[in-house]
């Protein structure tokens, strides 16, 4: 499939208004590269640096931030929306920001599929789990096997966040139960809650390209079937009535900590009492504040696991 890659130049404090366009036109990654972060990191002593890259160092210029977006109509809808705030920007705060110059050009995902291979090889994950990439067999003996292969969604094993769901996720009941997995990505959770016998997975995610990537990895995988959506719950009255119109026995978010705090009204709405939510890509320092939110929406957080700068937490329904 072929992106679109906008590269917007602005200062440093600049690069913050434009994230604020992008998360109005509803994209939520993307990359910045500042030579004054390097300058910070170098300063700061307590950061172990013994070595860096001298073509790091010799970077200068503007910073700039990349986005890639789907050659879609979802893509070409959030790219007109990021030229429209950039132009605001502009007309708002002239050269305060930088330049706010853009740059496009287009990519294909075979580009950075190709050059993952080197990377990406079998990994167990938890007691039972092993994803692999379609390209290489797994001689192990782990009974469930999960294929993944990189594209341009996330979701493939690599990341602490979705580790830790999966691990949380075979330690639960799911056998016969329906699952909602918001935010699927590669729809490596909702295929592992299907290969550990659940009985219907809502799959959901912002980026429609990311639910067709999830709609091939569930055929990939032979499980059943899953319900594979696209858009944003949080904006779409439509797909919230969709989503809400289903009771899941277990929720799992893996998503960021401020999405989190506002699907929980959504959450609490639609999970089945005794039902239990497991939410991940929460970073260590906000796990307090996003356990007192479960809490104040009504749930009973019943367990967190760390590994490294990130938490997942289990928190349960109550009955009645």
């Amino acid at each position: 499939m072929k992106f679109t890659e906008l590269k917007i130049y602005a200062s440093t404090m600049g690069l913050e208004a434009v994230g604020g366009v992008l998360d109005s036109a509803g994209v939520s990654c993307c990359s910045i590269q500042d030579p004054a972060d390097l300058e910070a990191l170098l300063a700061d002593r307590t950061v172990p640096a013994d070595y860096v890259e001298e073509s790091l160092r010799a970077q200068n210029g503007e910073p700039f931030l990349s986005v890639y977006l789907a050659q879609n109509a979802q893509g070409e809808e959030q790219k007109n929306a990021i030229l429209a705030g950039i132009e605001t920007l502009r007309g708002d705060f002239g050269d305060t920001l930088g330049s706010l110059r853009v740059e496009t050009a287009e990519v294909c995902d075979d580009d950075w599929r190709d050059n993952w291979k080197q990377f990406f090889h079998p990994l167990e994950i938890g007691e039972r789990f092993v994803v692999r990439p379609s390209w290489e067999p797994y001689a192990g003996c782990r009974a469930l096997e999960i294929v993944i292969d990189p594209e341009s969604s996330f979701g493939t094993g690599q990341h602490e966040t979705t580790r830790l769901c999966l691990s949380a996720l075979e330690m639960l009941d799911v056998a016969g139960k329906s699952v909602l997995d918001m935010g699927c990505g590669s729809g490596i959770l909702g295929i592992g809650a299907l290969k550990l016998g659940a009985s219907h997975v809502t799959a959901v995610d912002i980026d429609s390209n990311a639910a067709a990537i999830a709609e091939k990895n569930f055929e990939r995988n032979g499980v059943p079937s899953a319900e594979v959506l696209a858009g944003n719950v949080l904006t779409d009255s439509a797909l919230r009535e969709q989503v809400a119109g289903r009771r899941y026995d277990i929720i799992l978010a893996n998503i960021v900590a401020d999405v989190i705090r506002e699907m929980l009204p959504l959450f609490a709405e639609t999970l089945a009492p005794g039902g239990t939510l497991l939410c991940s890509g929460i970073i260590a320092p906000r796990a307090g504040e996003i356990t007192e939110a479960l809490e104040s929406c009504g749930f009973c957080p019943t367990g967190a696991v760390q590994e490294n700068d990130w938490v997942s937490l289990t928190a349960q329904r109550a009955n009645g």
